[in-house]
């Protein structure tokens, strides 16, 4: 009997539901503990309908003087984190409210920041290993030119950075281990509009079905091998007649 009545009374107190997103990154925006306690107290009350909660109640829910609550909002409200704002009412009359949308686009600029830094540093984790693939597949140093020329196909040319990673594999089954020629790819890719490494790959499959289904067979497959060996025959015998 005690559970339920508690159950019921949970119930009726109701819920104030908090974004985990504040509750991690409420120092980012220049929010004290204290100011964020004051906040879900304030947050509670006007999620059931009361926009100007006492403040003293606040404070007694708190464990505090309603004097320090009062700082607490002075100085969100000086933090530019709430305004307190009038709005009239069907009736005529005006009525005071806490309005919390200058903490809540802080916080969106704050998670923003956070993830421009994290994919900026990303980006250059991943140009490093781009770096160090084409040392690798050079087997040598690339110079400070060589970077630079690198950089500009990401910053200037705008090509992706797995499309060069790409175009740097084609080059090594190539045999060509040059800048020059990985940049050739590039622009012929372009060229062709194909601008992901997933639209270069379709296209070669596409390119390779062709030329099955004309019987010409892949590049180096034993479908090529009778016409070598026919044509070699013929420069070994050209008087003999098909």
């Amino acid at each position: 009997m005690a559970e339920n009545q508690f159950l019921m009374t949970m119930l009726e107190a109701g819920s104030t539901n908090v974004s985990n997103l504040l509750l991690h990154h409420y120092h980012d925006i220049d929010m004290t503990t204290g100011e964020l306690m004051v906040y879900l107290e304030l947050k509670s009350y006007i999620d059931r309908g009361n926009p100007t909660p006492d403040l003293e109640l606040v404070a007694d829910h708190l464990g505090t003087s309603s004097k320090q609550v009062f700082e607490l909002v002075h100085q969100m409200t000086k933090k530019n984190l709430v305004e307190q704002r009038l709005r009239r009412q069907p009736d005529g009359k005006e009525d005071a409210y806490y309005d919390f949308t200058p903490l809540y686009d802080r916080l969106a600029r704050a998670v923003n920041h956070e993830r421009v830094v994290n994919e900026q540093k990303q980006a250059d984790l991943s140009r490093s290993e781009l770096f160090n693939q084409i040392q690798v597949e050079f087997g040598r140093t690339i110079s400070p030119m060589e970077m630079q020329t690198v950089n500009q196909w990401l910053d200037e040319d705008h090509y992706q950075l797995d499309l060069v990673q790409l175009a740097l594999k084609e080059a090594v089954l190539a045999g060509k281990y040059n800048l020059k020629y990985i940049e050739g790819i590039l622009r012929r890719w372009r060229q062709s509009r194909l601008t992901t490494p997933q639209q270069v790959m379709a296209d070669k499959h596409q390119y390779e079905l062709a030329r099955e289904q004309r019987g010409e067979g892949r590049p180096g497959s034993t479908s090529d091998k009778p016409l070598v060996l026919k044509a070699s025959l013929k420069k070994l015998h050209p008087d003999q007649t098909e």
